[in-house]
């Protein structure tokens, strides 16, 4: 087994193991916040975090440019100068942005509470885009045990303070959002430290400064405008469920998004380490792995939803006044498969290509398409069970279409996989919406068995394939 092998496996490893952390503290929130800050409190935390996902795309491509400028190369390359002048232009604008912004709020949104949750969404988002830079970095020149370590202080931090503030009696949205900001707070200066060199270093805001963050604006800003658009798919059918039936039950279904976002979560770690290392690859290499890499994500992922019923049972027991948005999970729930996918894989074969203007377009179409259809059922129709179904919807969309595309560059058909994953979907929710738990459990486990008879041969090919090719020279 040569180096390069082990340093891939090891970097995984140390990406998986903080994955499986987050994911150990994302189960226990999920589970216990619902419970001890009842449906009220816990909906205005869950519009902050909604908040909070669009403020962070302020930073107008500078970590995503970073990220793809510099993904494979040793840290030891760097410029540290030039590093440390972008880290601290960065954090310049975001302090003029949030100032910017929060006047706007202040002004112009004439709910309270809303605003205040803004303002303190733009906060958050402020120690959170400086950390994410230092994560780009560290993550781009294969420093994984390092972005590892940064990554999951955050969460840790997050959970310790939380814990602390409700033993000491306070249990409130304000509590957890307090919380969350401390951590970023700890966790950015924990990131500087880590990359000190490349942040507490003697620079200038000359020439060659204004130079390199136009460079990183250009180059990052498609990917940036790409994960914003990606967000948005999702994002503005929660918008619109908040808007037409309020924040309680905007909380509700963005619990079952939660669940689903675990798996996500996890196997995230894939990409962490991905897209260094396939941005060393030659091209006959990255066509001949993408297959064996999507047979490897996608077989054990379509196994989750086996999880459902367990989950959906312990689930109404534990949160009983969740009951009536639960059975959203069999819809939601499937999304874990494709956007697994799209992120782990199909993104990052597009940032290794280089191919920003394809993930731009397939997320913008993808928007669209939300929007279009968000509006339809959510204001025409006025069904709440047609606007959860089209987040499924539009996210199996974009995932075929981003594969229809990426195959022009990896020379794979994947029709077939597609139409039998998209079959096993609607078994899945059909099955569990019509059926009683027992039965819908039985039916999606003998499809998927049916699935794993049909691609047996392929499975076994791929995976056999998979040391080898990532250990040639």
């Amino acid at each position: 087994m040569n180096a390069r092998f082990c340093d891939f496996v090891k970097g995984f490893l140390h990406a998986f193991s903080a994955n499986v952390i987050r994911l150990c503290i994302s189960i226990i929130l999920t589970l216990f916040l619902p419970k001890v800050l009842g449906v009220e409190e816990y909906s205005y935390w869950q519009l902050y975090l909604f908040y909070v996902t669009y403020t962070a795309y302020s930073s107008l491509g500078f970590c995503e440019g970073t990220y793809l400028k510099y993904g494979g190369k040793r840290y030891e390359e760097l410029d540290k100068k030039i590093m440390a002048s972008q880290f601290w232009t960065l954090a310049i604008y975001e302090i003029c942005f949030g100032l910017v912004c929060g006047a706007v709020f202040t002004c112009f949104v004439g709910d309270a509470d809303k605003r205040y949750l803004l303002c303190l969404a733009l906060v958050s988002s402020f120690f959170d885009i400086l950390r994410y830079l230092l994560q780009c970095v560290l993550q781009a020149t294969s420093r994984i045990q390092d972005f590892a370590k940064v990554m999951t202080a955050e969460r840790i931090l997050f959970f310790l303070f939380l814990s602390i503030l409700a033993g000491l009696g306070y249990r409130s949205c304000h509590s957890c959002i307090f919380s969350e900001i401390l951590a970023r707070i700890v966790s950015m200066g924990y990131g500087m430290m880590v990359s000190r060199d490349t942040v507490f270093v003697r620079f200038s805001f000359g020439k060659e400064s204004r130079s390199e963050s136009k460079e990183l604006v250009e180059i990052g800003f498609k990917l940036l405008l790409a994960n914003l658009a990606s967000q948005l798919v999702i994002g503005i059918v929660r918008f619109m469920i908040e808007q037409r039936w309020g924040t309680i039950v905007f909380g509700k279904v963005s619990l079952t998004l939660s669940l689903s976002n675990m798996v996500i979560t996890c196997i995230g770690a894939v990409s962490i380490v991905l897209f260094p290392a396939l941005k060393n690859m030659d091209q006959d290499k990255l066509e001949r792995l993408y297959g064996t890499m999507r047979m490897a994500l996608t077989a054990p992922v379509l196994s989750v939803l086996l999880f459902y019923v367990p989950v959906k049972l312990v689930l109404g027991l534990w949160l009983p006044q969740y009951q009536d948005s639960l059975h959203y999970l069999a819809v939601i729930m499937p999304v874990s498969v494709y956007e697994t996918r799209f992120y782990a894989l199909i993104n990052t074969y597009f940032k290794a290509y280089r191919k920003e203007n394809q993930i731009l377009f397939v997320n913008v179409i993808t928007v669209l398409l939300s929007l279009a259809v968000s509006f339809c059922t959510v204001f025409l129709l006025d069904s709440l069970d047609l606007s959860v179904m089209v987040i499924v919807a539009v996210i199996v969309f974009k995932s075929v279409l981003s594969e229809w595309i990426l195959k022009n560059y990896v020379s794979m058909d994947v029709l077939c996989d597609n139409l039998l994953e998209i079959a096993l979907t609607l078994v899945f929710i059909v099955s569990n919406l019509k059926m009683g738990s027992f039965y819908a459990f039985g039916i999606y486990l003998v499809s998927y068995m049916g699935y794993l008879v049909l691609r047996k041969k392929e499975i076994a090919e791929q995976f056999s394939r998979i040391k080898r090719i990532v250990v040639e020279r």
